[in-house]
């Protein structure tokens, strides 16, 4: 039952995510910030868990290490964790990622 759960939700996706094992930041509302661990990353996305509660369907600013900034939207919520949609192009956000993710992580990202 879960194989097919989570077959599910790799279709849904429809991109590759990869195991990033990075901190960062998520700013949200005016002034508003929680730090967080990023779970998972595609071109698409990211899951993370935060130190506090973001709403759904907020507009947010991740900010990953070296002052690296995403644009997205919190698309999904369950306690910590959340989904995050980004709201640049898959080609953008690669290019952004491959500054921050080593070589063999980023291939898995691209297959």
């Amino acid at each position: 039952m879960q194989d097919a759960l989570n077959t599910k939700i790799d279709e849904r996706r429809g991109r590759t995510r990869v195991n990033a094992g990075l901190n960062g930041c998520l700013k949200f509302g005016p002034e508003l910030t929680t730090d967080c661990e990023i779970l998972d990353v595609s071109v698409t996305g990211v899951q993370v868990l935060l130190t506090d509660t973001v709403p759904l369907n907020s507009d947010v600013t991740l900010i990953l290490p070296g002052s690296v900034h995403f644009g997205g939207e919190v698309v999904w919520r369950h306690g910590l964790k959340v989904g995050l949609k980004f709201r640049n192009s898959p080609e953008k956000i690669a290019e952004r990622l491959a500054g921050i993710l080593n070589q063999d992580t980023m291939r898995q990202l691209h297959s």
